[in-house]
């Protein structure tokens, strides 16, 4: 009976680790937008690193973070975008400059913090011909053209941007100007240097995680005699991971990692220390993007302990916690297998330990 009991929960483990990781696939899938930025990107005739320099840039998570615009006047609500680069001689195609500019749009957008409106105006130019020369001009030449737009579109203020590329070190410059006084209210640069070699392993962030978590996994010594018995009702564990997402769908990351684990409390009776190697699959949950960025996750690993090795299994939601912090919660499953614990008259020499239990984790991303 106690060996069925284990069957059926090892089945149970991994039906529903197979059932979470089809639903969060699907969940990903049906409700985001698949954005794809490889290489050689198809129509555009770029060079690679044009392209997906830019994008790299503008997808990193810690720019444009809204505590970055925390002391921009309140009063300013309605925004406005206008490129105040060199329009005649473009030296960024038009399919990146628009790729950037849509980027721009949607970080903004995503902050909450103001309501940006689409100025056509802001994106015209002017093409005149007199005395039988052709001169390109802007919508705006000086402050006051400036003035004078705002009152058209009703912006309160106009976010000034440009964009260059110098030794595949990729550049884009922001400045929010006031509509009415023409005063700088805010100035960002962000930069991101980029190679080919990069671009060619079609991988879009490469990142470390340090991991401290917290496993339920429980293990019962029998006592001889009129000795209670001992319980341990869960194990410490410390990691190193490397994750990443490749250029083909930011929705799935991957990661590889490693664990070290053991017990802190009831050290006396158990004495558990092993390591385990994980791959973990996460995808991002489109749904809840709009309340908090979640991250379903489910990673398999072969974890070596005291004389003994098994199968682990974890599958649980991830969320962002402080900067560069995450946090996880879910379910840990080791494989029970029977531990020799140090020799101690008051017990057995040894016990099952593994089953399924709570997995806690924090970690931080550098």
């Amino acid at each position: 009976m106690k060996q069925d009991n284990e069957l059926y929960s090892v089945k149970y483990v991994i039906l529903s680790a197979l059932f979470f990781v089809i639903g969060a696939i699907f969940s990903a899938y049906s409700f985001s937008e698949t954005r794809v930025v490889t290489s050689d990107v198809p129509g555009f005739g770029l060079p690679p690193t044009m392209y997906a320099g830019f994008s790299r840039l503008l997808d990193d998570e810690s720019i444009l973070v809204p505590e970055e615009l925390l002391d921009v006047d309140k009063d300013i609500k309605r925004i406005a975008f206008y490129f105040n680069g060199d329009r005649l001689h473009r030296k960024i195609p038009k399919q990146v400059h628009l790729m950037i500019e849509n980027k721009l749009l949607g970080k903004f957008m995503g902050l909450g913090r103001f309501e940006v409106i689409d100025c056509v105006e802001c994106r015209t130019t002017r093409v005149n011909f007199e005395d039988a020369r052709m001169t390109i001009s802007q919508s705006v030449q000086n402050n006051q053209d400036l003035r004078d737009l705002s009152k058209d579109v009703r912006a309160d203020a106009f976010l000034l941007w440009s964009a260059s590329v110098h030794e595949d070190k990729f550049t884009i410059n922001l400045r929010l100007v006031g509509a009415k006084s023409n005063e700088l209210l805010w100035i960002k640069e962000y930069a991101k240097k980029t190679t080919r070699e990069q671009e060619e392993l079609e991988f879009e962030s490469i990142e470390m995680e340090m991991v401290i978590s917290s496993w339920g996994l429980s293990a019962e010594r029998d006592g001889v005699g009129a000795t209670e018995d001992a319980t341990l009702s869960g194990v410490t564990s410390f990691g190193l991971r490397r994750r990443e997402y490749t250029t083909l769908n930011k929705d799935v990351e991957y990661s590889l990692g490693v664990e070290y684990f053991t017990n802190l409390s009831s050290q006396d009776e158990f004495n558990v220390s092993g390591f385990n190697l994980e791959g973990r699959i996460f995808v991002n949950i489109s749904a809840l993007k709009d309340y908090v960025n979640t991250k379903a996750y489910v990673g398999i690993g072969q974890a070596f302990f005291s004389g003994s090795y098994g199968l682990m299994m974890k599958f649980g939601l991830e969320f962002p916690f402080v900067t560069n912090g995450f946090m996880a919660i879910g379910a840990v499953y080791l494989a029970k297998e029977e531990v020799e614990w140090d020799a101690d008259a008051d017990y057995e020499d040894s016990s099952e330990f593994g089953g399924a239990g709570l997995d806690l984790t924090l970690g931080y991303r550098f």
